[in-house]
């Protein structure tokens, strides 16, 4: 890459648009940069930077916001524009901030372009201008990133000796952002995590498998005589010990179940035998207990046959009425006909009274109302003339009442015009003081970010200092808390050794006083005894000795809790340690930095709550001013909008005046007003309707009462003819129904009417007295056959035989138990198996796991004698080829006295090592540290270290091609016989084609180099530009 033409446009202490053209350079390729202090020459290199890249070249100008000129006025946006060649071909890229402009509530104007130009016509090679776009393809270009191009092409003052004299975690950093080996470290995180969770993986199987062993004694432990109880009955046991008596118990249940088996089968076979002659003897009682209440009940069917004998005369003689039924109806029926006749008639002849006066009344009203003809008339022709002139005056007073409509609208419109543009005055006000306090907290809150990352770093590392503290002082107490747990169980197991030999001696003291000369020893079987052990007083008992044992295992027990939480605090501080190591802190000061953090922490904290303040303010200024601009846009729209509607009202209302009174002028003086018109024309129609509804309804009135008059005499001499007809009919059916009731038998009305009875009265007593019968029968019958089953049998005692049953069942209850809990245990003995050898397979399989991982783990992070890990592995290749090409330059450039090599040292604290520089001094014949040289031989060496990394980034990138390089600062540092020597390396690198730019002060240097490029400050304070070629 090489620049042809840099425009910046204010930027930095460039007020106005700045154009640097290289061609200006012509044959020459070594140019200096001079100027004063502070006069932007460093700017010049940053605005190259910041047209590729989007960011200064320096890590102390990373903040864009710093690039703007604050000579610029708020209309002009700060840009660099920057045309460069690479590889033949010509670019163009442009780079635009965006800023705050005044009033306004956010930074606009930003922009980002890039082109390749052809025959002289820029060609956009993005599909869009974007950011992300440009950056990527001018990476994809160039070849290097950001943090390679600082390191080899743009050399940052102060900055390009890091690579030389920094720490070794810096120069990782370095090769890591320029190599991208940050992968590899990514591939160690992982493998650390993975290691974590291997090893949390391990703990929860460990704890699994104690939890089935612990079921295992929880629920089959407490058998006495058991080898599973004698196995945790032992301080320690392992698996292998649980599941081998684990066996034996499950043969032990299955035995027993089988047992249990045997002996509930033959329990349940008594029980079953018993029942059935339980139940036979049962059903024997039941059935004497069904017989007397047989008996019991037939003596009172019996006793009811009188009654029943007396329902059956009942039944007959209702039978008998119902067959005189239908001449009662018959009789009935008439008379109700006969009553109805006569209420006819009687209605009838007072109809035809009240017809006859109607008929009357109707003919004296008809010819009233026949003489008002020339009435109705005259009613109809004002109608006419009146209802003419309607449409016109509709038409009038309806442009009235539009005037008047829009003169009120024209008012109104006026008025909220006035009120609109008070308002919009009102708003604008508030709207700028807003705006000035939005400005005013932005400049307040702008480091908050930073200040809050800050803050969580140090108060984790706050954290883990903490439980470092805290985990020395639980150390200092458990290891005391281990030391007397020892003492007590060392005591302890003194004590039970003490007393169980005296136990064992007292034991064999016992059984040689049994012994005689000529019977058999039980111990060894001889029949000689010629020493026999003497017997002891003070023989300590059975459960003295059981007591002491649970005593001494107790202490034990306490001794290997506190020993294991012990180990456990010891792992965690040991983790700790290295965290803390990792973060760079001793941890011999430790608590001293602690302190010292938890001040700084509280600072920060106070300001950071501070700019939080500023910035919750800040949040609702800014909510309040964006609800302005709306509110003053709807303002301004509202305004226009209103204004155009008073117009145009105004406009409408004068024309619907004129053409109003036009109208009215036109008609008569009586009938201008619609309201006196309307009411007129009502009367008339009220007056023409009333004349015209009582002709009609004297007409109607007449033909109804003419009609009416005609029905009610025929109808009168119909209801006559009927009467007669019931009169006759009444007469007939009475005498039918008297002879039925006496050739029934019955002697009177009385007597028929008593014996008639419902349908639903006569089913029901039919019914009982067949239900009787029935039952009578159906006992009798019953008796019968029961008397002849119980012939021979006698009554049992049901309660004896109860109680032989329960008996049973209890037996069978315990038996059942037994055999249930014998299951029960075989079952979980099966599980408890089965459930402990797949922990202790998954916890196998854990531990090879975990240990496969840790070993990965350890292998990539570096834990070995060198302490390299994988990633600094590569990057020591790197290394290694990077001073190889360094040593080229450098020992041409120091005569001979110097060379690096890279140092195999180790670093201190356990840090990782081999990224360090030592240097080689051929006249001492003697390795030293690189920081031991002078500030111009630190140049030259890292200078050299810059231009061999150059040779191996375009070694390793094969399509980069390093044309240009730029370097700030460093030669005020070298003597005149170095600054030679720095000259001719730079001469030979021109030589091979690269454009050089140096930024220095150093008189020697711009007398020896003839291209100048002179940065010169005006009395405003904002700079410019001029190359001067010799």
């Amino acid at each position: 890459m090489r620049p042809l033409k840099l425009t910046m446009t204010a930027f930095g202490p460039y007020k106005d648009t700045e154009v640097i053209d290289f061609s200006e350079l012509k044959e020459h390729r070594l140019f200096v940069v001079s100027g004063n202090t502070g006069a932007g020459k460093t700017s010049i290199f940053d605005a190259i930077c910041f047209a590729l890249y989007g960011d200064a070249s320096g890590e102390d100008r990373n903040d864009n916001k710093m690039l703007r000129s604050h000579f610029a006025d708020d209309q002009t946006h700060t840009s660099v524009d920057l045309e460069f060649e690479l590889k033949g071909r010509i670019y163009r890229v442009f780079r635009q901030l965006a800023h705050v402009k005044s009033g306004n509530k956010g930074a606009t104007g930003d922009s980002y372009e890039l082109y390749e130009i052809n025959s002289g016509q820029a060609v956009p090679i993005v599909d869009r201008f974007i950011v992300s776009q440009v950056d990527e393809k001018i990476r994809g270009l160039i070849g290097l990133t950001k943090e390679q191009f600082s390191q080899i092409v743009m050399l940052p003052q102060g900055e390009f000796r890091k690579l030389l004299t920094s720490e070794t975690e810096n120069k990782e950093e370095i090769l890591r952002r320029i190599f991208k080996t940050g992968l590899y470290k990514q591939v160690t995180d992982h493998l650390n995590e993975q290691r974590k969770e291997m090893q949390q993986i391990c703990s929860e199987q460990a704890k699994m498998l104690e939890y089935h062993i612990g079921n295992v004694k929880g629920s089959l432990g407490g058998r006495e005589d058991s080898d599973l109880y004698k196995v945790f009955e032992q301080e320690n046991h392992n698996t292998f010990q649980v599941l081998e008596a684990l066996d034996k118990e499950i043969e032990y249940y299955t035995v027993q179940l089988k047992e249990k088996k045997l002996l509930l089968q033959a329990e349940m076979t008594k029980f079953q035998e018993h029942t059935a002659v339980y139940h036979q003897a049962q059903t024997v009682n039941g059935q004497f207990d069904l017989l007397d209440q047989k008996s019991e009940a037939k003596q009172q069917l019996v006793a009811q046959e009188d009654v029943i004998m007396q329902q059956t005369v009942q039944l007959s003689l209702a039978e008998q009425a119902v067959h005189l039924q239908v001449y009662e109806r018959h009789n009935i029926e008439m008379t109700d006909e006969l009553s109805r006749k006569s209420q006819l008639l009687e209605a009838a002849l007072a109809e035809c009274l009240q017809a006859e006066t109607a008929l009357n009344t109707a003919t004296a009203l008809y010819k009233q109302e026949e003489g008002k003809e020339e009435l109705r008339n005259q009613s109809l022709r004002e109608l006419d003339r009146l209802q003419g002139y309607l449409p016109v005056v509709k038409e009038i007073d309806q442009r009235q009442q539009r005037d008047t409509k829009l003169a009120i609208e024209v008012e109104a419109l006026s008025k909220q015009l006035n009120n609109a543009i008070d308002e919009l005055e009102i708003k604008q006000n508030e709207r700028s003081s807003k705006a000035a306090q939005v400005k005013e907290f932005e400049e307040k809150v702008l480091h908050l970010p930073a200040k809050t990352e800050k803050l969580n770093l140090l108060r984790q590392q706050a954290v883990t200092m903490q439980e470092y503290l805290g985990l020395l002082e639980k150390l200092t107490k458990e290891q005391t808390e281990e030391k007397g747990n020892k003492e007590s169980f060392e005591q302890a197991d003194q004590a039970y050794f003490a007393i169980e030999e005296r136990w064992i001696e007292g034991q064999a003291g016992l059984l040689a006083s049994h012994l005689h000369d000529g019977e058999l020893c039980p111990v060894c079987g001889s029949l000689d005894h010629p020493q026999k052990a003497a017997a002891t007083g003070d023989i300590p008992t059975k459960d003295e000795l059981e007591r002491m044992r649970m005593e001494k295992s107790s202490f034990e027990k306490k001794y290997l809790e506190v020993k294991a939480k012990l180990t456990t605090t010891e792992q965690q501080i040991q983790e700790k340690q290295q965290q803390l190591l990792e973060q760079g802190y001793p941890l011999e000061e430790i608590q001293a930095i602690y302190a010292d953090l938890l001040i700084e922490v509280k600072v920060l904290a106070e300001e950071e709550k501070q700019l939080k303040e500023f910035n919750s303010i800040l949040v609702p200024l800014k909510q309040a001013l964006d609800t302005l601009d709306s509110k003053l846009e709807e303002l301004r729209k509202h305004k226009e909008h209103t204004q155009n509607l008073f117009n145009n009202k105004n406009t409408e209302h004068v024309t619907e005046k004129a053409l109003y009174d036009q109208s009215l002028s036109n008609l008569p003086e009586d009938v201008r007003s619609l309201e006196k018109l309307e009411q007129h024309i009502k009367i008339t129609e009220v007056n023409k309707r009333q004349l015209e509804g009582a002709w009609k309804q004297a007409q109607s009135q007449y033909q109804e009462a003419n009609e009416r008059n005609i029905k009610a005499s025929a109808s009168r001499v119909n209801a006559e003819n009927m009467k007669r007809e019931a009169i006759a009919n009444k007469e007939k059916a009475l005498q039918s129904y008297l002879g039925a009731l006496e050739q029934a038998g019955f002697a009177s009305e009385e007597s028929y009417k008593a014996a008639k009875m419902s349908d639903e009265a006569q089913a029901e007593l039919r019914k009982q007295i067949e239900m009787h019968k029935a039952s009578l029968a159906s006992v009798t019958k019953q008796i019968e056959e029961l008397t002849l089953i119980l012939e021979g049998k006698e009554r049992q005692d049901l309660a004896v035989l109860l109680q032989s049953l329960k008996e049973l069942e209890q037996s069978i209850d315990i038996v059942r138990g037994e055999y249930l809990q014998a299951e029960n245990n075989f079952d979980k003995g099966t599980e408890f198996k089965t459930n402990i050898l797949m922990a202790e397979r998954s916890c196998q399989n854990a531990e090879r796991e975990h240990q496969l991982v840790k070993d990965l783990y350890d292998v990539v992070r570096g834990e070995n004698s060198r302490k390299i890990s994988f990633e600094r592995y590569l990057q020591i290749e790197f290394l290694d080829k990077i001073i190889y090409n360094a040593n080229h330059r450098l020992q041409k450039m120091s005569g001979g006295q110097y060379y690096l090599i890279r140092s195999d040292r180790m670093e201190k604290r356990g840090k990782q090592s081999g990224l360090g520089f030592d240097v080689y001094d051929n006249y001492t014949a003697q390795l030293r540290d690189v920081k031991t040289l002078s500030g111009g031989e630190k140049f030259n060496a890292s200078l050299c270290l810059a231009l061999g990394m150059a040779d191996v980034i375009q070694a390793y990138d094969g399509g980069v091609s390093l044309e240009t390089m730029f370097i700030d600062e460093g030669f005020g540092s070298l003597d005149e016989e170095s600054l030679n020597k720095a000259i001719d390396t730079l001469i030979d690198l021109q030589q091979s084609g690269r454009m050089i730019g140096v930024i220095s002060h150093v008189q020697e240097l711009k007398q020896a180099i003839p291209a100048i490029l002179e940065v010169k400050k005006t009395r405003e304070g904002y700079s410019y530009t001029n190359f001067y070629v010799s």
